[in-house]
């Protein structure tokens, strides 16, 4: 894992203490990551609330180091759905 990589889960986790994070960086150029963030916090929460939450978390990141974040979100429910 990138410190660039460490550093967006670090953020996640602060400000989403129970979540479980997953970043990766697909293109391996240290600029496009894709996070996938699991917490109990999302239940009951529209989608765009759930990735305003997050993007809050790294918006210190973005533009300054990181160039793009996809996010996907889930409750444990929906995470443990998408795993068959």
């Amino acid at each position: 894992m990138s410190q660039l990589q460490q550093k967006i889960e670090e953020a996640i986790r602060e400000a989403i203490p129970d979540a479980e994070v997953i970043v990766r960086d697909p293109r391996n150029d240290g600029q496009h990551f894709e996070a996938a963030v699991i917490s109990e916090k999302f239940t009951g929460l529209p989608l765009v609330k759930q990735h305003r939450l997050v993007m809050q978390s790294v918006k210190e990141l973005l533009g300054s180091d990181v160039h793009a974040l996809g996010l996907k979100t889930f409750t444990p429910e929906k995470w443990a759905a998408a795993q068959g």
